[in-house]
């Protein structure tokens, strides 16, 4: 064997182990991904459950958002206290299922978004707060227009 074959068999071994050691990269990115997109929505989950206990755990918190959702001026100023924060609670949430789908880690069969905006469409209450902290919010323009019904769902 001459050098010249020698060189052409080395190269064509490297090239090779350069084109399986690219395959494993690729492989390992995707289980990442995999990976991440379920610990999006494990934490999605999780915010959301901790959100409920607290509502499911207090008759009296469950008593005055369901109040509060038809008619905001039913409410005591503690009352209204305690609606807003769990309203920016529930917004602050959504806002991170946005962040998360934007950067494609997030599920996107993960449909919390589209409900929390269907509910303050529908919903007076919720019409209410949202339109009285509109030049307040301090989230994303998309979601704001999306829950004042000025943008279509996506």
């Amino acid at each position: 064997m001459n050098r010249k074959n020698l060189n052409w068999w080395l190269s064509s071994i490297t090239n090779v182990g350069v084109l399986f050691g690219l395959v494993f990269v690729g492989y390992e990115i995707r289980q990442n991904t995999v990976q991440l997109r379920a610990e999006s929505s494990q934490s999605i989950t999780e915010s959301v459950n901790a959100l409920n206990a607290g509502t499911y755990s207090d008759p009296e918190l469950a008593e005055l958002l369901i109040r509060g959702t038809e008619d905001l001026g039913a409410l005591s100023p503690v009352e209204r206290s305690r609606f807003d924060a769990y309203q920016f609670s529930r917004l602050n949430i959504a806002e991170y299922v946005l962040d998360l789908e934007r950067e494609g880690v997030s599920d996107l069969n993960f449909r919390y978004v589209e409900w929390i905006v269907r509910q303050f469409n529908e919903k007076p209450g919720l019409r209410a707060f949202i339109r009285e902290h509109e030049d307040t919010y301090v989230g994303s323009e998309d979601l704001l227009a999306r829950l004042l019904g000025e943008s279509p769902n996506r």
